[in-house]
């Protein structure tokens, strides 16, 4: 009669157990949501440092008639109107600052970008102005600065653009000067940190034609004064670090 009894009280137990366990497995399971992918963003504002190196041509010409005077004040040489006559490079180096803002949407990445360069490019070549007294002309650039317009795309932290605007160098050719200019500039930047990027950077920048007046003023003689018209261009290549101290990182699923 004991043995039926405990029988009896394990069955029921081994029962109840087994109901209990089919009451869990109706109940749905909830699982925690997995943590969002960081997806980096251009968007922001940054500053930056960049350094290189520059090169380009003088071309300079005489915008009216010129002659150069031989023995006995003979006329030897004689120039046309815009006529080349001197044509020398240019090279050397430049170190400045630039502050931007990017604004991205997909892919792709919009933006401006302001740039401020010290500059030490030089060229010189004989003066055509005083034949057989072996003088030089020369040109200096002291400062490159540029606004342009960004356009880029991207992949991931990775952009590849193109960027054009406005720009002004100060020289010295006896006198100094600033000057607009059209161009084209590429790149590419690379974000090494949510907050940092570097970039390489080529610009091609044409100024122009501008007329510069220059005063002679020979020993023991009255000053004279002359007009030179010089063509010149300037191609930049840079490398960079942009610094971004509101970019966002957006959260993707």
């Amino acid at each position: 009669m004991r043995k039926l009894l405990l029988a009896g009280t394990a069955v029921a137990l081994v029962m109840a157990a087994g109901s209990a366990g089919a009451a869990d497995l109706s109940r749905p399971v909830y699982k925690a949501a997995p943590p969002p992918i960081p997806v980096f963003s251009w968007t922001g504002f940054y500053v930056g440092v960049h350094v290189g190196g520059a090169w380009g041509t003088k071309e300079w010409s005489d915008p009216s008639v010129f002659f150069f005077s031989g023995k006995g004040g003979v006329p030897t040489t004689r120039f046309f109107p815009d006529t080349t006559i001197n044509n020398y490079g240019v090279n050397g180096f430049l170190g400045g600052v630039q502050i931007g803002y990017n604004y991205q949407s997909g892919p792709w990445v919009w933006g401006v970008e302001a740039q401020a360069s010290w500059a030490g490019i030089r060229g010189s070549d004989a003066c055509p102005f005083f034949e057989g007294k072996g003088t030089t002309c020369k040109s200096n650039v002291d400062a490159l600065g540029s606004f342009a317009v960004r356009f880029g795309g991207t992949i991931d932290r990775a952009m590849l653009y193109v960027k054009g605007g406005l720009a002004w160098a100060y020289e010295r050719h006896k006198i100094s000067s600033p000057g607009d200019f059209d161009g084209f500039d590429a790149g590419a930047e690379f974000a090494f940190t949510n907050s940092i990027s570097g970039k390489l950077e080529y610009n091609y920048m044409d100024f122009g034609t501008r007329t510069y007046s220059f005063v002679i003023a020979p020993i023991g003689e009255s000053p004279d004064t002359f007009d030179v018209k010089i063509r010149q261009n300037i191609h930049l290549v840079k490398v960079g670090l942009n610094f971004r101290w509101d970019n966002p990182v957006v959260a993707r699923y």
